[in-house]
């Protein structure tokens, strides 16, 4: 349905950077207001998308409105159908919870309104990334929210580590922008258009080679802002932040855009030979990497940082394999229960005056029974506990995996969920159980309980964590809703309960339950946690370097790009530009012209006889070369 007046679309589009502009240019003004206000502006943009809803239902095409032409073949506007409608909801609905428990969580912050700005600004350009009917905008958004990023992950600038997470992650985000850049030129020279409907009509049409290379850079820039191998390092370094910006780049916003990408552009993947095989590698590789990494965690913000990496592997296969829907409801649930993960999280943290350390926890049930039934609710759904969302969306995933003829991507799947069932439960048992393990009065001290600000967000997104995922059901609801999106591509996110849907769920199932067996024999035992103290200690000295580490992937950067860059940079400093720029085209030159300068300074003598007498010489020379030569 096309639109060309104001609509909807853009009332939900414009309200947060209309937000951010305000708390920005006013901040020293509203103080305490800048939260609430920013609250609202959010809130109103989920109503808005609420609001698009039987247009986004009744018409398979969306709403679109159309701004402006930019260039031939290039008119920028914006798109909400069925795809996309699903991220305004995650991104506008858990973007304003986040926004609300920000409010208790960054109270007495001396840099409460830039926060909140930042925020707003956030949630803009992840919309425009959404919400872009073209390449090209969809490009500007991309870029936008790694600025966002950057701004957020080190906005407390008087911390280094936090400036240098910040860096770290604006640079690995580039190197995926890179990609979709070049992917972007190639689509032009193809398609001669960069609208989504054009090139997806079109795309049937390329060659076999250039759909391929546009496919894998696209996927470049997947990989860098969903944290995908090789580019993920920069995900646990962005714990540095405060913990609602954590919530807000890892459940609602910034890591799902690679998925979204992936989807959106399925009509590519699907005539790009190679290109989605490639895409369920990296993703079954990512879960299984992320969990083994989760297992040698002690922060609590880390453990969930690479159980988000895990996931959003999950979900990257889903779409790797043709499980469109199963990937994008695998996010869908994915949105809730770790928003809820991390801002319980942030509750401890919060109450604990700064500590993340889970070693130094323990006994926390009874202290924070919000924060424990929201956690213990989230932690069940993405360890695919049976009637929990995630049981309903990852095995969904892992089940369409086998289906499509994947066996090995299934197997990686499955023992990615066992890895995940057993570090998510040692993290329960080692925070909530036992005895308090840390420093009472530090604690005391600093920390307090937070406010019913900070406590709702956490209860409601606890409570969607266990029911979200039955919107699937019983009739494959999300299948059914993104038919139009996936052109009968798609099959269903979970098929009827055969015996193939049922072969898949069963080692799930023994999976879930060796993994959290393990974690409850290590650790949540009565023996276990009266010795937990030394034992903790004893098993992170005893873990192996290589998964400590990392698998050493920060050090292979460093060798392969990082060292040769500074080592040129040095070359560049050291010799290049003092001894050859320096010396042959600045110094030289400079020497040449003061040489010249003071031979022809003689000539400039004052006196009106000598400048006559040169005149006449010289005409005489002219004269001369005139009769005699010529």
């Amino acid at each position: 349905m096309e639109s060309s007046v104001i609509s909807w679309p853009l009332i939900v589009w414009l309200l947060p950077i209309a937000g951010a502009v305000a708390i920005w240019a006013c901040g020293p003004l509203l103080r305490r207001f800048a939260g609430p206000l920013a609250c609202a502006v959010i809130g109103a943009a989920f109503v808005g998308t609420l609001a698009l809803w039987p247009a986004v239902a009744a018409q398979p095409a969306g709403v679109h409105v159309t701004m402006f032409t930019w260039a031939p073949g290039i008119t920028v506007g914006l798109l909400v159908d069925r795809l996309s409608f699903i991220w305004l909801t995650i991104i506008t609905g858990v973007g304003f919870l986040i926004h609300v428990y920000a409010i208790g969580y960054m109270e007495g912050d001396r840099a409460e309104a830039r926060f909140f700005a930042y925020l707003n600004f956030f949630i803009f350009a992840m919309l425009t990334l959404v919400m872009a009917d073209n390449f090209v905008f969809l490009l500007v958004g991309w870029g936008l929210v790694g600025l966002a990023s950057f701004w957020l992950i080190g906005f407390w600038i008087e911390r280094p580590i936090a400036v240098e997470a910040a860096r770290k992650a604006f640079v690995m985000n580039v190197v995926g922008d890179v990609g979709i850049m070049l992917a972007i030129f190639a689509l032009f020279a193809t398609f001669g258009s960069l609208s989504y409907a054009d090139v997806f009509a079109k795309a049937a049409q390329g060659p076999g080679p250039v759909m391929t290379l546009i496919a894998l850079g696209l996927l470049a820039g997947a990989c860098a802002k969903s944290a995908q191998l090789p580019l993920h390092t920069w995900l646990p370094d962005a714990m540095e932040g405060p913990t609602p910006v954590s919530a807000l780049i890892h459940a609602a916003t910034m890591v799902t855009a690679g998925v979204y990408l992936v989807a959106r552009c399925w009509p590519i993947y699907q005539h790009a030979p190679g290109a989605m095989e490639t895409v369920g590698v990296i993703g079954a590789l990512t879960a299984l990497a992320g969990a083994v990494l989760g297992v040698v965690q002690w922060d609590i913000k880390r453990i969930l940082a690479y159980s988000t990496m895990s996931q959003i592997g999950y979900m990257i296969m889903g779409v790797g394999v043709g499980a469109y829907s199963a990937g994008v409801l695998h996010f869908y649930t994915h949105a809730f229960f770790k928003a809820c993960l991390f801002l319980a999280s942030g509750v401890i943290i919060h109450n604990l005056a700064g500590e993340q350390d889970v070693r130094k926890m323990g006994g926390l049930a009874k202290r924070m029974p919000v924060a424990f039934w929201s956690m213990l609710a989230a932690t069940c759904a993405i360890i695919g506990v049976p009637l929990f969302s995630g049981w309903v969306s990852k095995d969904a995933v892992v089940y369409q995996t086998l289906a499509h003829g994947h066996p090995v991507l299934w197997l990686l799947g499955v023992a990615a969920a066992a890895l995940t069932a057993y570090y998510m439960s040692r993290m329960m048992w080692v925070t909530f159980a036992g005895s308090f393990r840390g420093d009472e009065h530090g604690a005391h001290a600093h920390g307090h309980v937070p406010a019913w600000v900070m406590g709702l967000p956490v209860a409601l997104l606890g409570a969607g964590s266990v029911v979200i995922g039955w919107l699937n059901w019983p009739h494959e609801g999300f299948a059914e809703f993104l038919a139009p999106i996936f052109g009968g591509t798609d099959v269903a996110p979970a098929a009827a309960w055969g015996g193939e849907f049922l072969s898949t769920q069963i080692p799930l199932f023994i999976a879930l339950i060796v993994g959290a067996g393990i974690a409850y024999l290590q650790y949540g035992t009565a023996g276990a946690l009266a010795q937990a103290p030394a034992r903790l200690e004893r098993e992170a000295a005893a873990q192996p370097a290589f998964l400590v580490k990392l698998y050493y992937w920060n050090e292979l950067l460093d060798a392969l790009f990082v060292t040769p860059a500074r080592a040129l940079a040095a070359l560049c400093a050291r010799i290049i530009d003092p001894k050859l720029i320096d010396a042959v085209l600045v110094r030289d030159v400079a020497t040449d012209a003061g040489v010249l300068g003071l031979l022809f300074r003689r000539w400039q003598s004052g006196l009106v006889r000598t400048y006559a007498l040169t005149l006449l010489c010289g005409a005489a020379a002219i004269i001369v070369y005139i009769a005699v030569v010529r």
